[in-house]
This record gives C-alpha cells, structure tokens and sequence, in this order.
C-alpha cells in the first residue's frame, strides 16, 4: 500500500465536529417540540380540571341552597303545625328615664347552649323571689345560716340600728350598691332599722298582740285582730331575710328622723331607683309611699305603712318596673308566662325562665354559657325560677 493511500483514508476533525453539533442542534429543536407540545397537552388537560372542579362547586352549592330552603320550610312548617300557641306572644314595653325596655313571652322556646348545676332547696330561698306573706308560709326547708350582719359586713359603712339587722349575702351586695350611688348622688343620713326576724322573734311580737287585744277579742276573732297589724309566725316578710326597713336618722339634728321618709329627697331618690339594684318597695298601699304609687294591698294583703325594701335580683325589679307588678303580681305572671326576655335598648339584657318542680332537698337547674351570671330561688308557689343575664 502506498503513501498517498494512507493520507487520503484520514478523517476531516472540523467536518466530524460540525456533523456532531448539527445533530446536537436537531435533537434540541426536536425536544423542545416535544417539550412544547407535551406543555400544551397538559397546560390544556389542567385548565379542564379546574373548569369541571369550578362547575361541580356550582353545582353543589345550588344542590345545598336547595336542600337548605327545604330544611327552612320544613322547620317553618313544624313549628306552625307544632306550636300554634307560640305565634301570638306578647309583648310589653315601657321607657323608664330614657331608656326602652321591652319583655317579650318566650313560649316554649328553650335555653341554649346549657348545663346543670345542682343547688339546695335552702340556697334557692335565698334567690330573692320566695314569696312570704298571709296565704304562704315561709318553707320548711328554710335556713339562715348564711344571714350577714349589715353592719359589720359592710364595715359600719352602711348606718343601722344595731349589730343585729341582717339579710342574706346577695341582699347586702345590692344594698351596699345601692347605699354607695345615693350617696354620690348628695343624698345621707340613710339608716337601716330592721332586717331579719327569727321565727321566735316573730311569735314574740304576735304574742304580745295577741295580750294587748285580749280585753276585747278571744279566740280565733283574736287572732285575726292580731294579725292585722302583726304577721302571724313563719308568714312575715322579715322572716325572709331579704327584706329590711330603712330611714333617716341624724344625731346632730334630730328633725331628720321625724320627716316623712317617702317624701323625702333621701326617700324619693330611694323609692325612684332602688329597682336599678334589684331591690324593690315591698308594699304599696293607698297614698302610700307616696301618692305616685297605685295601691298593690289587694295582692299584698298587706296595709301597714312601712318603709320595706325586699331585695329580687335586678333581672326581676326590671320586669317588675316595667310591668307595675308588686312580687305577688309577678310571680303569677311567671306562672302564666315560664319563659320571658327582657330587652334594653333592643339589646337582650336578661332571660328568665320558671321551672315547675316537686319539693325536694337539692335540684340539678339549667345554666346557659352564653349568660354572664344567673340568679336561681323558689317562687314558695311550687316553682324555681331562674334568672340570666347577658353582657355585663
């Protein structure tokens, strides 16, 4: 083999990098074809997804707004078929110092959001609505082992008789309220009398009736002579530990005790506003604390001009306020109506709801969480009711 065969066998390395590069290119653009089209074909695939996942949200929502006014109609249904006494309520309504209150009858509507507590039957006595008087004696089952001493637990802020005038714990917690704005407002010389009479105290003062009228009546005609200006024991408001007397009393100036409390500038701002704390005049009679008052003693039974105070819970003096009720008046509304609600400025304030219930030591009593405290008693009418308030 020659020379010239040889050379001429060997390979141009320009041209072999330019083939390699051209194929390189080919394969690229190729690829990137591929690429693109693949990038559609799933860019496309992906928006199909989206458009059918957008049109099945549509159309469960529609589905779920017509199963949704389905339900309405349905409940709408029931409760015109279930509760026909529920759609004529009433409703009652005063504005007292600028302020709209408004009751309205809850029927059969029920609490929500609830859970029990258990609370004794002498507890309950001290809810603020069991009522004492003439035709209902104060409960077996009542105790005063909580009474509090006016005066010492107020730190003898509060004037009183003597070291003996007491009420139940929630009695003095409104009256202490009370106490502290009146005197803001300028007004003094406030003095609680009496508070809480034993059952013996109380057989005392009807026994020394009884010996006082017993040149003129015997028998049964002189119990009922006495009891005209004396409880008879176990029916006396004072026995309730959520009643006391108040007046006025200046040691420097004696005239102050002789003015008539009712009134009085001390007497009306007290008569005016107590019912803001809970605590209400117990016992309206002709002109009596005043001539703005109406006479409640055909519910009370109850004539003697005395300057009593009961503590109820602000839930039930507002009621009371708005309604014109005395307590007698308006624990049989409560009867008649077991489920209110009170509105102030129409915003919901207070709920109340009557329970009926047998007698018994302890009862398991409903609590809604969304109320800010409630107030639970008997009504001594074979009822518990419960108060509830709502933001404060």
């Amino acid at each position: 083999m020659t020379a010239h065969s040889q050379t001429k066998r060997k390979k141009d390395p320009y041209k072999i990098f330019v083939r390699i590069t051209i194929a390189l290119a080919v394969i690229a653009v190729v690829s990137l074809v591929i690429f693109l089209v693949c990038n559609k074909l799933v860019d496309a695939q992906y928006r199909n997804i989206v458009e059918d996942i957008h049109q099945q949200n549509i159309d469960n929502e529609q589905a779920f707004n017509v199963e949704l006014s389905a339900m309405r109609e349905n409940n709408a249904a029931s409760i015109e078929t279930v509760d026909e006494t529920d759609t004529d309520l009433q409703t009652w309504s005063a504005t007292i110092d600028g302020t709209n209150w408004r009751i309205e009858d809850e029927g059969s509507a029920g609490l929500e959001n609830t859970y029990t507590v258990t609370i004794s039957s002498s507890t309950l006595c001290e809810g603020g609505l069991m009522l004492v008087n003439t035709w209902h004696s104060l409960p077996d089952y009542f105790s005063g082992a909580d009474l509090l001493s006016i005066g010492s637990a107020s730190g003898w802020k509060i004037p009183v008789q003597d070291s003996t005038v007491q009420v139940f714990p929630d009695a003095l917690t409104a009256l202490e309220a009370l106490y502290d704005d009146a005197t803001a407002a300028g007004m003094s010389y406030y003095i609680v009398r009496e508070g809480f009479r034993s059952n013996d105290e109380q057989s005392t003062y009807f026994n020394n009736k009884l010996d006082a009228l017993s040149d003129k009546y015997s028998g049964t005609i002189l119990i009922e002579e006495a009891k005209k200006s004396v409880a008879y024991p176990g029916t006396s408001e004072f026995q309730t530990g959520l009643s006391f007397t108040m007046g006025l009393y200046n040691k420097e100036d004696p005239t102050v005790a002789s003015q008539e409390f009712g009134t009085s500038e001390q007497g009306l701002w007290l008569l005016n506003n107590s019912w803001k704390y809970g605590i209400i005049f117990r016992f309206p009679s002709a002109d009596f604390p005043n001539s703005d008052w109406e006479d409640k003693s055909y519910a009370t039974g109850f004539t003697l001009p005395l300057y009593i105070f009961r503590y109820v819970g602000t839930p039930h003096s507002v009621a009371m306020k708005v309604m014109g009720y005395c307590l007698e008046e308006y624990v049989e509304f409560l009867i008649d109506h077991p489920h209110i609600a009170i509105y102030e400025n129409d915003v919901l304030r207070y709920e109340i709801v009557r329970i009926s219930a047998n007698e018994q030591t302890a009862y398991d009593l409903p609590i809604t969480s969304l109320s800010s405290e409630y107030i639970a008693s008997i009504d001594n009418m074979g009822g518990i009711v419960m108060a509830y308030t709502y933001g404060f």
